[in-house]
C-alpha cells in the first residue's frame, strides 16, 4: 500500500513535469492582478499531454462514481448490512460522504475540464521544434490585465484554474473534515495549543 500511493503521488507528477518542460515556451509569464502563470505553448502535443489526462481521469470517476450512487440508490436498504460484513473502519455515515464526494466531482471535474480543453483548443498554435521553442527559455513574460480584459474567455479560464483547487479543498475538508472523529481531533489540537500558550503566559508574566 505504502509503494502504491508512492507511485500514484510521484509517477502522475513526473510526466506532467516532463510534458510541461516539453511544451514550455519560456520559465513563466506574470499576470497582472494574478501572479504568476505557466508558459504553455498551446499546441497539439500540449493539448493531448496535459489537458486531455485529466478529462480521461474525470470521465472515469464519473462513471465509478455514476455507478456507486446508481448501486447505492438500488439497494440502499441492504449496504448497512453489507458494511457490516465486512471487517473494514467503513461505516454508513463515511460512505454517504464518499457518495456525496462522489456526487459533487462528477458535477464539476469533469464540466470544468472539457471547458480547459474547448477554451484551449480555440487558441491553438502551430507546433515549432525545441529549438524554436526554448529560444528564449529564460523570457519572464509581463501581460497587463487590459489585454484579458478584452478577451473575457481568457481572463475567466485563468481565474477557473486558480479557484477550483480551493474550492475542491473547501469541499473536501467539509466532507471529511467536519465528522465526528475529526471535529475531536480538532478540538483536542486546539486544547493543546491553548495549554501551551497558558503555560508560557504564566511562566513569562505570572506571579510566583
Amino acid at each position: 500500500a505504502f509503494w502504491s500511493d508512492v507511485a500514484i503521488c510521484l509517477l502522475p507528477t513526473t510526466l506532467v513535469l516532463i510534458v510541461s518542460y516539453c511544451v514550455q515556451a519560456h520559465r513563466y509569464n506574470i499576470v497582472e492582478n494574478f501572479g504568476c502563470f505557466p508558459a504553455t505553448w498551446l499546441e497539439l502535443y500540449a493539448i493531448l499531454g496535459l489537458f486531455v489526462p485529466p478529462i480521461l481521469c474525470a470521465a472515469g470517476s464519473f462513471i465509478c462514481g455514476g455507478f456507486a450512487i446508481y448501486n447505492f440508490l438500488a439497494q440502499r436498504r441492504r449496504f448497512q448490512a453489507v458494511l457490516q460484513q465486512h471487517s473494514s473502519s467503513l461505516n454508513s455515515s463515511r460512505f454517504l460522504r464518499l457518495i456525496g464526494v462522489a456526487a459533487v466531482d462528477m458535477v464539476l471535474s469533469l464540466p470544468f475540464g472539457i471547458y480547459e480543453i474547448i477554451h484551449n483548443s480555440y487558441n491553438l498554435q502551430p507546433t515549432y521544434s525545441w529549438a524554436d521553442l526554448h529560444h528564449s527559455f529564460d523570457l519572464v513574460q509581463e501581460t497587463d490585465q487590459s489585454i484579458l480584459n478584452a478577451q473575457p474567455g481568457s481572463w475567466a479560464s485563468i481565474n477557473l484554474s486558480r479557484w477550483t483547487t480551493t474550492l475542491a479543498a473547501f469541499i473536501y475538508f467539509a466532507f471529511f473534515g467536519m465528522h465526528e472523529d475529526a471535529l475531536s481531533f480538532h478540538a483536542s489540537t486546539w486544547n493543546k495549543i491553548t495549554a501551551a500558550f497558558s503555560y508560557i503566559w504564566l511562566r513569562a508574566f505570572g506571579t510566583s
